[in-house]
């Protein structure tokens, strides 16, 4: 199996905005730049051909139209398969707005949108020029003391993370980290830019391995660092990752991955919602809010989880079609999903195969989060939010059925 990796910085030019945390203060640019953004890439290519391009930056969301138009330019430019393209995020909420199209603060710029654009179709070419012949290893451990169920304390989350090292007569040249947490250590009141949790860990890493892994974010849709946090500053933000970096470079990494023919599978999940139901227990909730029934919501105040359910009572009936994939690599399979998925899911999305699985959220557009249906109404990310309950479930169960699918298939045709 053929390998290539690139790296591309995409730090913006000041002046610029900052993505995450729906408030007024980002209507104002940064104050600077902490440190930069980068785009981290790895492109395969099995024996016949067949290539996969899959990259993650350091930011919030990427919007699907705008996922698909990365893709469909390094498709139509490359000849590589459109469903073998994976364009990802790490949820890094201090990161550059100025891409995104439809968020309410802040503002829009062309031309570093041209800028942004370009950079994947680069690291692409960067990738295409570094592709070398390598064996792949893989480890996994559990690590604790650093993120958890941020719904429910003393609880974990998905707290497996998984390593991936591509290495070339054994000097590993490229890896991938998948690890299941939000990439926020800072406040809502940060105005710098910053690669936050899951950049700097990168960075740290590459320190300890010589590489910069690909950062990709598992089922962290319930999964941060509330818990756990000292701060929520530069210093804390150090202390975490140091912390983490240590942990993961433990992680022993001998299991060997065959990897070969690259094929894909594309599914789709339609959601609606009961548009009267929904309303009247909106309705019931702000009277709750209201009336001091319900006290607290995560860490929200509870003024803003008013102000949200409000919002949604002026929201026309909820309706999104979501596309899903599975992405084989011979032995390594990829479930990708464009939203954020409860930890709860790893488990049975790993026990659906006997391939080595990888999570990746976030990736080729962004809807909502989907939680398990037994804590709706325990946070800000559930209440108010018109995903119906129980869908989490549904598009758990379409991975699994699919991935027993394709390995039935694989081993029948």
């Amino acid at each position: 199996m053929l390998v290539g990796h690139a790296r591309k910085d995409i730090t913006p030019t000041p002046p610029f905005y900052l993505l995450g945390y729906k408030t007024e203060l980002r209507n104002q640019p940064a104050k600077g730049i902490h440190d930069h953004i980068f785009i981290n890439a790895l492109l395969f290519c099995d024996e016949k051909g067949e290539q996969s391009f899959l990259a993650t930056g350091d930011l919030l969301e990427i919007e699907d139209i705008a996922a698909a138009d990365i893709r469909q330019k390094i498709s139509r430019r490359f000849g590589i398969a459109f469903d073998h393209i994976i364009i990802g995020v790490t949820h890094d909420h201090h990161s550059v707005r100025d891409y995104h199209r439809t968020w309410e603060f802040g503002k829009f710029s062309q031309s570093y949108y041209d800028f942004f654009v370009n950079s994947f179709i680069k690291a692409f070419e960067e990738c295409r020029e570094t592709l070398t012949e390598v064996t792949a290893h893989y480890g996994q451990r559990e690590i604790l003391g650093y993120y958890s169920n941020r719904n429910h304390p003393n609880k974990s989350a998905d707290n497996v993370v998984s390593v991936i090292k591509f290495t070339q007569e054994d000097k590993p040249v490229a890896g991938i980290v998948n690890i299941a947490v939000h990439s926020t250590v800072l406040s809502s009141n940060n105005q710098y830019l910053t690669a936050d949790l899951a950049g700097n860990l990168c960075t740290k890493l590459a320190e300890k391995w010589g590489f910069f892994p690909l950062m990709l974010i598992g089922c962290a849709a319930d999964s941060s660092n509330r818990f756990e946090r000292q701060g929520q500053d530069f210093n804390e933000l150090e202390r975490t990752t140091s912390g983490l970096a240590s942990a993961i470079t433990q992680i022993k990494i001998s299991k060997k991955i065959k990897l070969g023919k690259i094929k894909s599978v594309t599914l789709s999940h339609e959601v609606v919602n009961d548009k009267q139901l929904y309303d009247e227990e909106l309705e019931n909730k702000i009277t709750q809010l209201k009336n001091g029934t319900i006290k607290s919501v995560g860490s929200q105040p509870i003024d803003a989880v008013i102000k949200k359910c409000n919002a949604q009572l002026k929201q026309p009936q909820f309706h999104d079609l979501l596309s899903l994939g599975i992405l084989d690599i011979g032995d390594l399979r990829l479930f990708i999903f464009p939203g954020e998925l409860a930890a709860a899911g790893a488990k049975p999305l790993r026990a659906s195969t006997d391939k080595t699985v990888l999570t990746a959220g976030y990736c080729n557009g962004f809807h909502y989060y989907f939680l398990q249906a037994q804590d709706y109404g325990l946070s800000f990310e559930t209440i108010g939010n018109p995903v119906p309950a129980g869908t989490f479930e549904e598009i758990i169960a379409q991975f699994v059925n699919g991935s027993q699918i394709l390995d039935t298939y694989e081993k029948y045709k």
